[in-house]
């Protein structure tokens, strides 16, 4: 790994980790202030100090370890002596209630920042879907009533909108069977469509056939006798044209198919050695009507949406955008068919066929095992190589929505991180009960890919994650382990309870099996993240041995 690449992943996960350390101790930090304790050192980081600085009572410094921080308070440690005319100033001798306060404020600054982290987001600008149409199904009700790929939906009885969440929650609305749209199509004035809607048996009505994206016109090749591979077309190829009308994805392939006749020109962009190669083929005869069935096609292409970062995929050089042309030697013809060939690996070596830009890739990945909630609220183990499937669609249109009230983002904050809470709380509980193993956990390597992946993407990206493990670490902390916030604030009750401090013992036996748990964590997390990477640490220490 040469200087920049190292750069590339340190750098983003020492700001992520930075921020949210900072964040955190600056919570102990000012409510101990303002409860009149005094705070000894503000530290970022442990181990040995970069950069110290002394301010009035307090020392602050920048450490060698960016995994952590501290704020040292007065009469803190355990046996610790105190100057007598600053025993009312120690952090031991002060109520309980302020005790708790100081301990609680770090985590409630964790989930502090996400609020304000994703109202500026909001504010800044969120790509939203427009109501432009991307997709008008064959055979459906909108495709009857003449709407097309393209056409923007701008009103629906009168209202107006521009969002597509708005267009389908009044598709789906209560009301009379028949809607009038306003639509606007290139190259026509303004025009008014009724669209009649039908009931659906378990209620509510039935799906129009719009869609704001489309599948792209791929298609697989699988019999070698079929009239479309005698004339010459392959798997991968993307149909662009039919009779010289032009189509732009799958629904409208099919449409054009349906209205062409024998003999058959088709035009198709075929991916080969990084380039996009135009390919004319003429189907001369065919036994029934011009179909994808008929010429023995099939749609075909599962894009990658995502690769986690300490996954077998991302390790076998799989990345988001790519797209599955073909899976264990079968045709990769949805997202729910990949994912049943890799359930069914039992971890052997998966054979992928990726299509990356205009350039075919074969790969090999080996799924692992993982502990899921099972249908009837069980476990069971699946196999899962770490992505997030889609399918290979165009026609999407993104405008960015802002939200210019402050006070609506802030709420809009709160409500996204009540969430994240949720769902992370979630997710403790999987760990605790056995649903989810142990080997999910990741260490700072994991921790620094994730970061280095999100800061590469996109900056709202890296917010988001940081807003996420900001919630993370909140709820890490509070959990009642001694060493960590949740235990001090534990202790504190407990002694509130007892009503008399807790003895000695007790207090050194909580804090050694906390740190004993805390320990344990860590090195399972470490473990993981060389068992992920353990042949490149094969081949660093075999060549630094070597040489």
């Amino acid at each position: 790994m040469n200087l920049v690449a190292i750069f590339d992943w340190l750098m983003p996960f020492v700001l992520l980790l930075g921020v949210l350390v900072f964040i955190h101790e600056l919570g102990h930090f000012a409510v101990a202030k303002w409860l009149g304790v005094k705070v000894e050192k503000f530290s970022l980081g442990f181990g040995p100090s970069l950069l110290a600085r002394r301010f009035g009572e307090t020392e602050y410094v920048v450490a060698a370890l960016p995994l952590g921080g501290f704020v040292k308070m007065l009469g803190e440690l355990p046996g610790e002596e105190l100057d007598p005319a600053e025993a009312a100033r120690a952090f031991n001798t002060r109520p309980i209630w302020q005790r708790i306060a100081i301990a609680l404020a770090g985590p409630a600054m964790n989930l502090v920042l996400p609020v304000f982290l994703i109202a500026a987001l909001l504010m800044s600008g969120v790509p939203t879907l427009t109501s432009r149409i991307g997709g008008v199904v064959p055979g459906s009700a909108a495709e009857q009533v003449g709407l097309r790929e393209g056409d923007r939906v701008t009103a629906v009885n009168g209202e107006t909108l521009w969002r597509w969440q708005d267009l389908e929650q009044k598709l789906e609305a209560p009301g009379p069977a028949q809607v009038t749209l306003r639509v606007e199509r290139a190259g026509s004035e303004a025009l008014d469509v009724e669209l009649p809607r039908e009931k659906a048996d378990g209620g509510g009505w039935k799906d129009a056939g719009l869609s704001f994206h489309a599948p792209v016109a791929r298609v697989g090749v699988p019999d070698a006798n079929s009239a479309a591979a005698l004339a010459g077309l392959r798997t991968g190829d993307r149909i662009a044209a039919v009779g010289g009308v032009a189509v732009g994805d799958l629904y409208s392939l099919r449409r054009a198919l349906d209205a062409a006749k024998v003999p058959l020109e088709l035009q198709a962009a075929r991916p080969q050695d990084g380039a996009s190669q135009i390919v004319k083929v003429t189907v001369r005869e065919l036994a029934q009507k011009p179909s994808l069935e008929s010429l023995g096609l099939v749609p075909i292409g599962v894009s990658l949406v995502s690769v986690d970062a300490t996954s077998p995929a991302k390790q076998a050089g799989l990345e988001p955008k790519d797209v599955i042309l073909s899976i264990g030697g079968e045709l990769a013809t949805g997202p729910e068919q990949v994912r049943q060939v890799i359930l069914a690996s039992g971890g052997k070596p998966v054979a992928l066929r990726l299509l990356r830009g205009d350039s075919v890739l074969d790969a090999q990945v080996v799924p692992v095992e993982r502990a899921a909630p099972a249908p009837n609220g069980g476990t069971e183990t699946r196999y899962t190589i770490g992505i997030f499937l889609g399918s290979e669609d165009v026609g999407a249109e993104y405008k960015d929505e802002v939200v210019r009230n402050p006070f609506v983002a802030v709420a809009r904050g709160a409500e996204r991180t009540g969430e994240l809470f949720a769902t992370i709380i979630g997710g403790v509980a999987q760990l605790i009960s056995g649903h989810v193993g142990m080997n999910n956990l990741s260490g700072p390597i994991g921790i620094g890919e994730i970061a280095a992946e999100a800061y590469q993407d996109s900056w709202a990206h890296f917010v988001l994650l940081m807003a996420a493990i900001s919630v993370n670490l909140a709820i890490l902390n509070l959990l009642p382990i001694p060493v960590l916030d949740g235990g001090q604030i534990a202790l504190a009750a407990a002694e509130g309870i007892k009503g008399s401090p807790l003895p000695a013992r007790a207090r050194d036996v909580a804090q050694t099996v906390g740190l004993s748990l805390i320990l344990l964590l860590m090195g399972v997390a470490f473990w993981n993240d060389i068992a992920r990477h353990w042949s490149g640490v094969v081949s660093f220490l075999s060549e630094k041995l070597g040489g």
